[in-house]
């Protein structure tokens, strides 16, 4: 039962308060009735402007509602518009999740063709001050940064789809700029990449091919095809389209609060992007499987392991890529990358000391105890290594 009213007492009142309940949550602001005169002078307890829920971390607080995606934390379930992942993983192309997410359904085969040429003609719009920026950082900086100054590069080179620029609004209530905007804020991401990865690599940027679909022209920007064919390995297009389904959405986390709170002042989709990689990129968040591979580079051995359990236990080290916010049983897309690094033929050497952690950890009681599971950046570096 998931409606109902949620009767309230107030002890320093006596004064009693009904609030509705939906969807197995409460309206936050219905607590503002709940107030008390003040005692005192402590001003900051503001008790006559209503009670106030404090919640550090927003560990119990809903503040959107979300129709993509449906988790279910303590059995594992994840779900895309009530498309089981299980479902989804294997067989879905890019351009399908795509359409279920932005436009609530699976594409025919001629809008997905569309969607397709669309993505690759707004790659082969690269404005040069992005491949100058790009190339101006040490091709030994970190990616990330070059990707977030890239994409700056490309509001710079067309200010007009800047709101604040064009003199506000131009995209709340536009459905029609709104889409162009899904395709050229996605086509900028990859191309950023793109001349990213190559330049890091030291190898010559491939514009994208209007004939090919998003993640093929994605790996092919990179430099990560056959020299001779200019085609994208089979096994590694497959690999990478089950691993960005597999990631492809997730609830309320830390970059989409952050993307959301930019979009919230009616910020252009490119500014809102920078702001979700920028918080996105902590060790905490989508950085910590950079910081887990560190972390086993250091342990090396998969005999070393257990000196690395026992320092996370005495609480000197973090151990990441193991736990998760959302869920309190494995990770559901755990059993997934594996099968991913099986189909990869993927043998990492640090890949023993991934799945000694692995071990060790899951019967552990000090993890066991405190419902701590491997999480999907525990093995999905070794996915990008193999690629």
């Amino acid at each position: 039962m998931s409606e109902g009213t949620l009767y309230v007492t107030d002890s320093r009142t006596s004064s009693k308060y009904e609030i509705p309940i939906h969807r197995n949550s409460v309206p936050a602001s219905s607590f503002k009735a709940i107030k008390a005169p003040r005692n005192g002078n402590l001003a900051v307890d503001q008790v006559e402007n209503g009670l106030r829920l404090f919640d550090p971390g927003l560990k119990n607080t809903a503040v959107s509602e979300s129709k993509i995606t449906f988790i279910d934390g303590k059995r594992g379930r994840l779900q895309y518009r009530g498309h089981r992942i299980e479902d989804l993983w294997y067989d879905m192309e890019y351009e399908d999740l795509l359409c279920l997410f932005v436009w609530e359904h699976f594409p025919s085969p001629e809008e997905k063709s569309r969607i397709r040429q669309d993505l690759a003609a707004a790659a082969r719009n690269v404005p040069q001050t992005v491949i100058d920026t790009i190339r101006s950082f040490p091709a030994t900086a970190t990616p990330m940064q070059m990707v977030i100054a890239g994409l700056a590069a490309y509001l710079g080179s067309d200010p007009t789809i800047i709101p604040t620029h064009s003199g506000g609004n131009i995209y709340h209530g536009n459905t029609e700029m709104i889409d162009q905007s899904i395709i050229r804020t996605l086509a900028a991401l990859s191309v950023c990449i793109g001349l990213a990865a190559s330049h890091h690599s030291g190898v010559p940027f491939t514009p994208a091919d209007p004939s090919k679909g998003f993640l093929h022209n994605l790996l092919l920007m990179m430099g990560k095809v056959d020299k001779a064919t200019g085609k994208a390995d089979p096994k590694h297009l497959a690999a990478l389209q089950h691993t960005w389904a597999l990631g492809a959405e997730n609830g309320h986390t830390n970059s989409t609060s952050a993307i959301l709170l930019a979009a919230s002042t009616l910020s252009d989709p490119i500014s809102c992007l920078i702001c979700a990689l920028s918080s996105g990129y902590g060790p905490l968040h989508f950085g910590a499987m950079e910081v887990s591979y560190k972390v086993m580079t250091a342990v090396g051995r998969p005999e070393n392991v257990p000196a690395l359990i026992e320092s996370v236990k005495r609480g000197e080290a973090r151990l990441f890529g193991y736990g998760h916010r959302l869920y309190e049983t494995e990770d559901p897309r755990l059993r997934f990358s594996k099968q991913i690094l099986q189909e990869l033929g993927a043998d990492h050497p640090l890949l023993s000391v991934a799945m000694e952690i692995d071990r060790i950890a899951s019967s552990d009681e000090y993890f066991v105890r405190r419902n701590l599971h491997a999480n999907a950046d525990l093995y999905g570096v070794f996915i990008y290594i193999a690629l």
